[in-house]
């Protein structure tokens, strides 16, 4: 089983022709809301994918909160050890997309920045049978950082989405098995300039050269390359008429993951998540954006006919 350690955050989005400047008010053409969080759309997206996949985290007592368990039953995602946090709001996320499908995102935390790493231990029996534990930054980074460096003592493979990025302790990257910044996120860690395959090879080099068994750093529509054990390889991403990008990234964690589980070469997981991901852009939103292990399947023999 796969479990994602995470935040769950519903997203509340508004598009509109164009995004707004410092001060500006803009008039949005639609909204809708939907669950998120990456932690959570990570979860999701694996699940969708045919993964087994337990969440753990913790929600607000609220509508949202309840919105979340009702999300997670449907997609069958293990729920026994999200804690329902009476003291605060389940996480919020308000993005803006304009119409060229960029965006911009903030986030109130809430139930997501209680977790702690006691929680953490109350996991350890799930935690130390998963086949992977899959990490991000939307919680506290001391909870974090003691989650991947336990499942690392315990031998359980670890994948951290560092985002939002902030600088890693020295001691936590030979923890980590797979890293997955895209172009903003390595620069912040490494320090490099990300704009091209060549800079996020350097970028990956550095991530290994710390202790990272392997790095894959994602590029958006250049695609994504991997670093890592002797090899440096690059994959191009498909290519699609993208109308909202939120989220892509989780998607594309998500689905690796579920390719991992299937015991399918990392090759062979980074291209499916890879069409997975470039299929979720053609749609607004996240989790309804998901595309289905038969809608990627043919996205991928279309693109092989091509």
């Amino acid at each position: 089983m796969i479990v994602i350690i995470g935040s769950y955050n519903v997203g509340l989005f508004l598009k509109g022709r164009r995004l707004p400047g410092r001060g500006e008010t803009v008039i949005a053409d639609s909204f809708f809301e939907s669950g998120g969080g990456k932690g959570s759309n990570q979860a999701v997206s694996a699940a969708t994918m045919g993964a087994p996949v337990r969440f753990i985290g913790r929600i607000g007592d609220d509508k949202y909160g309840k919105d979340a368990f009702a999300l997670y039953r449907e997609r069958g995602i293990e729920c026994d050890r999200i804690q329902v946090d009476a003291t605060t709001h389940t996480g919020i996320s308000i993005i803006l997309i304009d119409e060229d499908g960029r965006n911009m995102i903030s986030v109130a935390p809430g139930a997501n920045l209680n977790l702690t790493p006691a929680d953490i231990d109350h996991c350890a029996a799930e935690l130390r049978a998963a086949f992977c534990v899959g990490f991000q930054l939307e919680n506290r980074p001391e909870t974090v950082f003691h989650g991947i460096r336990q499942c690392h003592a315990w031998g359980i493979p670890t994948f951290l989405d560092p985002a939002p990025a902030v600088p890693l302790p020295d001691d936590l990257y030979p923890c980590i098995n797979i890293i997955k910044p895209n172009e903003t996120e390595a620069r912040i860690l490494t320090g490099i300039e990300v704009t091209d395959r060549d800079s996020a090879i350097r970028a990956g080099r550095w991530l290994c050269d710390k202790g990272v068994r392997h790095a894959l750093v994602t590029l958006g529509e250049l695609g994504a390359v991997l670093v890592g054990e002797g090899r440096e390889s690059h994959f191009p991403a498909p290519k699609v008429d993208a109308i909202d990008t939120t989220g892509a990234g989780d998607i594309f964690a998500g689905a690796f993951l579920a390719g991992l589980h299937r015991h399918a070469p990392m090759d062979e997981a980074i291209r499916f998540a890879s069409f997975a991901a470039a299929l979720a852009t053609t749609k607004i939103g996240v989790v309804n954006a998901i595309p289905t292990l038969a809608e990627v399947g043919a996205f991928m023999q279309r693109g092989a006919a091509g």
